[in-house]
């Protein structure tokens, strides 16, 4: 069953740009580095750009125990001096895909 991961950070106001920079360069490198990570994509709301998601769709949770460790469920993954560019903490959901349509 693939898990469908999402974290969502609202950014500060006239950071929006840099936090996508460093975001982006990180987030190249996942699929090299996490066997599992079937694909992922950086989604900024139209209505609202300092919302920012990352969402990405892992084969299993062994993949993700790997890439978050064991409290991937309730821990998001930060890269490190992320917090002066949100207003607060990332908000971690996760979806099963139950079938292709």
């Amino acid at each position: 069953m693939v898990i469908v991961r999402v974290s969502e950070a609202l950014v500060r106001p006239g950071m929006v740009d840099e936090f996508l920079a460093v975001l982006i360069a990180l987030v190249a490198t996942f699929p090299a580095q996490y066997d599992g990570l079937l694909d992922h994509e950086v989604l900024v709301d139209r209505a609202d750009r300092t919302r920012v998601r990352y969402v990405s769709r892992w084969a299993e949770e062994a993949s993700l125990v790997a890439y978050a460790g064991e409290d991937w469920a309730t821990t998001p993954v930060t890269f490190p001096d992320e917090d002066r560019y949100l207003t607060g903490p990332l908000e971690l959901t996760h979806f099963n895909e139950v079938a292709d349509i």
